[in-house]
């Protein structure tokens, strides 16, 4: 069953704290709103919370707790067709054809045969894999499997996309390929988006706003607006000084949150 039209943000987050034990805080206070349509990045240091906000999000952690949590206007559950999730690994089928890969999350909503399978086949052409469809994975290059993958989660329409280091394991010039898919696919299909990234030209790159964690626990020590105009060019950026200005504001918002870790 889907979910009722959305009245306010893709992701609320107000003052929530999350501990495992009850003891040990993972989360601290944290307050995030993601807005329809928008592109916000995570960056930080290794688990400060980054894929434990997205794994909330999706349904996969409960919070029990003090705060509250809302996903397209609702408590976040397992399941919720609004909402698709791309890890760091393509976690592609290895008997499935990319074909069937890019169709499985449709597959697994019930979504019919036929429609499921020009769903995906319309998806693999825009990231560039039309004629591929009846390759099997481990005759895909690292790049093309992650295609397949964009592809997949494309598929679903979900109106929001949660991604957790989707490109962190490519080469150089397989990821700025990517990168550049991604902002065409999301500007063409106008999804919200939270992505965590350990890559800070990355985040600037692809982002809206970037959102700066601590060390655990948790904190978002800044939240930084990239007022780069769209539709953008990820090579073209490189030779921007504002491109450069930001990663180093976001460079020094992160030393600044380890040095309050530390002290």
């Amino acid at each position: 069953m889907m979910s009722p039209p959305q009245a306010g943000p893709a992701i609320q987050l107000d003052s929530l704290h999350l501990s495992f034990d009850g003891q040990s805080p993972v989360l601290d206070d944290v307050s995030l709103r993601v807005d329809e349509g928008e592109f916000v990045s995570l960056v930080g240091p290794s688990g400060c919370g980054k894929t434990t906000l997205l794994n909330l999000c999706a349904g996969l952690v409960s919070h029990e707790g003090p705060g509250q949590l809302q996903v397209m206007g609702l408590p976040p559950r397992q399941g919720n067709p609004d909402v698709a999730y791309m890890l760091a690994r393509d976690s592609l089928l290895p008997w499935r054809t990319a074909l069937d890969n890019a169709a499985f999350g449709l597959e697994v909503r019930g979504v019919p045969k036929l429609q499921r399978l020009e769903r995906a086949r319309t998806l693999l052409a825009e990231v560039g894999l039309a004629g591929q469809e009846q390759m099997l994975p481990k005759a895909l290059s690292h790049g093309m499997r992650q295609r397949t993958a964009l592809a997949r989660t494309f598929a679903m329409d979900a109106p929001l996309l949660l991604m957790d280091e989707p490109f962190g394991a490519l080469d150089a010039q397989t990821k700025l390929q990517l990168e550049d898919l991604l902002l065409r696919l999301c500007h063409q299909h106008r999804h919200s988006v939270l992505f965590v990234t350990h890559d800070l030209a990355e985040a600037v790159a692809v982002s809206d706003r970037v959102v700066v964690m601590s060390s655990r626990p948790g904190r978002i020590v800044a939240d930084v607006l990239i007022d780069l105009p769209r539709p953008r060019s990820i090579r073209e950026l490189q030779k921007d000084p504002h491109f450069h200005e930001l990663y180093a504001l976001l460079w020094s918002h992160l030393e600044s949150g380890w040095a309050r870790h530390e002290g």
